[in-house]
Formats: structure tokens, C-alpha cells, sequence
């Protein structure tokens, strides 16, 4: 129940927000009322209040546009569109109205009255343009990490309910424990996130939020949603609340938190040397990991991303005969090796956007990978390892790295073998088109045959012959491990796939209906190159 000040506050807001809609301020209003529903959110005259702002701006802008329409020169009506646009969130109307506000004023020689008046236009116009890269900002997010369909069964809630079967059953090659896993994880640290909350004194929460949302999206990325509107923003207040909670370093790259850490190692101990350095690489992660996913800034992302690789490497080497539990789990080989195959994936991406950017090459890509798999067959678990091994973790910290990384040579290889095949090189396309078509196998045949990486990468390996050339004979029979293994895929990612599992499987099924239709009809043998066949749709994977 709210207390008595707090019950204050909330009126106090009421009253201010009531005054400035008397007044004509509808923007001010709603913003007192929105304070007000932060401390109140189950008093229902405020929402019902707030509404009303909402009805009276949409009024002034439909005003406000029938005035501009009159005269387009008169500033004062631009402005209050591009003020009143701005609040409902409109944010492009808003910019077109500033625009034209600051347009209706001299170009030079302005008054003390217009001078003022550019000075709030371009204040105006700044503001919707802020909001408006946020919002495409906050857009690209969802569509490319929250973008659920509401009515679908997801994955990892699939995952969940195997659980029980499996182990009755004993059945331990299932995509299902690496994901159940994760989630957990995730889900755990997403739950605490929620209990942050802002008091009097400051902020209240669980500190073992990042941990845990961390842990999980190293386990698999795939189970990261965001299932509130407030998610980014209560993400950031919990970075904020760990890092000041454990006294981690916010700004400056990597070299100075090595030269923080190793001050405040002689000075105070491990305790608050391990906590501060994890709540540091935890928010390190959190920024590389949205600016990457969000596609707003790769060459951002992968600064913070080398700069934890370079922090969690020096700490692994200088600290090396440290216990993980003095030390920290952040320097556990899993942890380190998680990090470096998000990076590599990260790196891929940058890679292609890059259009022949000198910044990221090939030849540093290639190395990633092969460096993925040489230290991570090195480092399989034997017995007497003092690192748990939970159901899932297997897959996620010792095969999924080195599938991942075959997965990344054969995008490298097919991507050459393309380029290859388009300056009419046709040797060295083949070579590249069929190291491509390995490498992708390869990575398929390590993921669980339940996973959507399974037929997938299996889909992409043909895709590599068919480019190359290869006959119907090496793959049609591709096509029938996939088809065979649908059924077991499909029954956790039928209704939601990170690769669009569905529209993979009806491109190939069209494919191969044309190959064997023209084999029944002796159009074609066995024999006959993959790519006589129509490429609509076998090649349609941007790869």
C-alpha cells in the first residue's frame, strides 16, 4: 500500500497536471499525469486524465494543420504541430514541422524576437529528431529480437515441457537442454530485474540480474525476449544499479580498468576486485550486444567486445593460479570462449556490412574461427574438472563454439566462392563453393538433429553445391536427411524460428519438386548439374 507521502506526491501531480490542461498546456499535463502513474499505477483517474491530453493534442495538431494550411508562413502554428506531434510520438510530422517553423523566419538580420524563436524551433527540432532515432532505434530491436508472434508456443516453453520425458527417458542428444537451460537462466535474471524499483533513498533491487540474464544468452542467444514495454529501460537502471552497487567502471576502455582492477586488488582484496570487474564486463556485454543486435553502430560493438576479450585474457594470464572462486567466473575458460562466439557472429555480421571496409577483413574472421575450434578441442571436459557440467551446458560451452565456427568458415568460403564464380574464376569457385559446403555440414552435424541449425546449415551446404555445380546425385540425398529430420524439428521450432525455419523448407521443397518431377519425366539424371535446375528458390538464403 502507498504511503501517506507518497499519496501526497500523487496529488500534488494530479493537481499540476489538472492546472496545465486548464491552461491549454496538454503537454505538460500529460507529463504530470505519467509521473503521477509511476507512483500510482492503479488509480484509474489518472489514466483517465492522461487520455484526455492525448484527445486534446490530436485536437490542436488537427488545428494546428488547418492553420498551416491558411498560411504557411505563420511559425507560431508550425510549432505548436511540431511541439503537439512530438508528444503523441509522432516524431517525423514533428520534424517536418519545425522544419518549416524555422523556415518561415528571415535567413538573416533577425530580431531579438526571432532570434529567440530559432533558438526554441531548432531546440524543437532537435528533440524529434532524438526521438525519432530512438524510436527506429528502439524498432529495429524489437523486429530483430523481440519480433514473437503473440498465439505461437515458443521454443524454449517447448524446451520446458520435454524436460521430464527426456530424463525418463534418458535422452540427452535434444537441443532441448541447452535451451531450457538458458532460459532458466535468462528468465531467472529478467524476474529480478523487475524488482528494481526507485524509492526515496535511491534504488532497491536483486544485484544478481546481470548474472543471470548474461548467463543465459551465453548458454543461447535465442532465448532472449523482451516481454515488457520498459525492458531496455529497466535494463539500464539495473547496469546502472550493479555498477554503482560493486564499484565498476563505466567509462574508459581497457587498459584502465586492468590499472583500476590491479589498484584495487593491493588496496581492498578479491571480493570487491570480482565484483567490480564482473559488473564491468556484464555491462561491456549489454552494450556491445544491443548496439550489434539493434544494427545501429558495428564498429561500436565490436570495440566493447574486443575490449572484454582483452580484459577477460589479461585477467585469465595475469591471475592464473587465482581459484575461480577468488578470481571469478568471468574468467572461466566457458565464459571466455561464450564471449569470443558472440564476438565471431558480431564479427561476421560487421564483415558483411562492411562492403570491403578495411577495418574488418577475412583473413582476422578466419582466424577467430580456427582459434574457436583448436581452443576449444583442447579444453573438453575430462573427469575430475572442477567447472559443473549441467544437461545442456555440453552443447552450449564445448559444441555449439566449434559448430558456430565451421558455420562462420563456410559463410567465409561460400561468400568467396561466389565472388569467384561472378569474375568467371570457375576453378577457384569450385574449390571455395565445395570447402563452403563442408564447413556447413560440418557445423549441421553438431547441432542436436531436433534444432533448427540442423536442417539449416544442411540447406545452406546445398545451396554451396548447387552454386558449384555438383549433380542431383550429392543433393537430392541432402534433401532427404533434411526432410527426414523435420518432424523432430518442427515439434520445438514449427511455430517460431530464429532462420525462418518454414520459408527454408518451402523454397527447397520447391526446388526439389522440379528436380524430381523433371527426373520422372527424363528430363534430367542423376547426373544432371543441381544448377540446370530453376534457382528461384534453392538459392534465395542470403548467406
Amino acid at each position: 500500500m502507498a504511503s501517506d507521502d507518497t499519496k501526497a506526491r500523487v496529488e500534488q501531480l494530479k493537481v499540476e497536471g489538472n492546472a496545465f490542461h486548464s491552461q491549454g498546456d496538454y503537454a505538460q499535463a500529460r507529463s504530470k499525469y505519467s509521473d503521477a502513474i509511476k507512483l500510482d499505477d492503479g488509480n484509474a483517474v489518472l489514466y483517465a486524465n492522461r487520455a484526455a491530453t492525448y484527445i486534446a493534442l490530436k485536437h490542436v495538431i488537427h488545428m494546428a494543420s488547418q492553420a498551416v494550411e491558411l498560411d504557411p508562413k505563420y511559425g507560431k502554428a508550425w510549432a505548436r504541430l511540431g511541439k503537439s506531434a512530438y508528444e503523441l510520438h509522432l516524431y517525423e510530422l514533428s520534424i517536418k514541422a519545425w522544419q518549416e517553423a524555422l523556415g518561415t523566419l528571415p535567413s538573416e538580420e533577425l530580431s531579438d524576437q526571432d532570434t529567440q524563436l530559432r533558438s526554441q524551433y531548432e531546440e524543437g527540432l532537435r528533440k524529434s529528431q532524438e526521438g525519432l532515432e530512438a524510436h527506429q532505434s528502439r524498432t529495429m530491436e524489437s523486429d530483430r529480437l523481440q519480433a514473437i508472434p503473440s498465439d505461437v508456443k515458443l521454443p524454449w516453453v517447448i524446451a520446458l515441457e520435454m524436460e521430464d520425458i527426456l530424463t525418463a527417458n534418458n535422452v540427452l542428444n535434444s537441443c532441448a537442454w541447452p535451451l531450457m537451460n538458458a532460459y532458466k537462466d535468462f528468465s531467472e535474471g529478467v524476474r529480478y530485474m523487475k524488482q528494481l524499483k526507485k524509492t526515496e533513498t535511491g534504488i532497491e533491487g536483486n544485484l544478481n540480474a546481470l548474472q543471470a540474464i548474461v548467463g543465459g544468452l551465453l548458454r543461447d542467444q535465442r532465448v532472449f525476449h523482451m516481454d515488457s514495454e520498459d525492458w531496455i529501460e529497466l535494463l539500464q537502471l539495473q547496469v546502472q544499479f550493479e555498477l554503482t552497487a560493486f564499484g565498476g567502471w563505466p567509462e574508459g576502455g581497457a587498459e584502465t580498468v586492468k590499472e583500476e582492477a590491479v589498484k584495487l586488488l593491493k588496496e581492498k582484496g578479491w571480493k570487491p576486485t570480482r565484483l567490480a570487474l564482473a559488473s564491468t564486463i556484464r555491462a561491456w556485454f549489454f552494450r556491445a550486444y544491443f548496439v550489434d543486435r539493434s544494427g545501429q553502430n558495428k564498429a561500436t560493438a565490436m570495440q566493447y567486445y574486443n575490449s572484454i576479450v582483452e580484459v577477460l585474457e589479461w585477467g585469465a594470464s595475469t591471475w592464473h593460479d587465482v581459484p575461480n572462486s577468488e578470481r571469478g567466473y568471468i574468467f572461466q575458460k566457458t565464459f571466455v570462449r561464450a564471449i569470443k562466439r558472440i564476438r565471431m557472429a558480431a564479427y561476421l555480421s560487421a564483415l558483411r556490412e562492411s562492403e570491403g571496409d578495411s577495418e574488418y577483413t577475412v583473413e582476422e574472421l578466419i582466424d577467430m574461427a580456427n582459434q574457436m575450434v583448436d581452443e576449444t578441442t583442447k579444453n573438453f571436459p575430462k573427469d575430475g574438472d572442477d567447472e559443473p557440467m549441467d544437461k545442456g551446458a555440453w552443447y552450449s560451452f564445448h559444441v555449439f563454439p566449434v559448430a558456430d565456427a565451421h558455420a562462420t568458415l563456410g559463410a567465409v568460403f561460400l561468400q568467396q566462392g561466389l565472388s569467384a564464380k561472378k569474375d568467371n574464376e570457375a576453378e577457384e569457385a569450385a574449390r571455395m563453393l565445395a570447402a563452403a559446403a563442408k564447413f556447413y555440414q560440418k557445423a549441421a552435424e553438431m547441432y542436436p538433429p531436433d534444432d533448427e541449425f540442423f536442417p539449416y546449415f544442411l540447406k545452406v551446404a546445398l545451396e554451396a553445391y548447387w552454386h558449384g555445380g555438383r549433380p542431383l546425385s550429392e543433393t537430392l540425398p541432402l534433401c532427404e536427411r533434411i526432410w527426414k529430420a523435420l518432424p523432430a524439428v518442427f515439434k520445438i521450432w514449427g511455430g517460431y524460428s530464429s532462420v525462418s525455419l518454414k520459408e527454408q523448407m518451402h523454397q527447397l521443397d520447391q526446388w526439389a519438386q522440379r528436380a524430381y518431377t523433371g527426373l520422372l519425366e527424363e528430363k534430367y539424371t542423376m547426373e544432371t548439374p543441381s544448377a540446370s535446375i530453376s534457382n528461384r528458390s534453392v538459392h534465395a538464403t542470403v548467406i
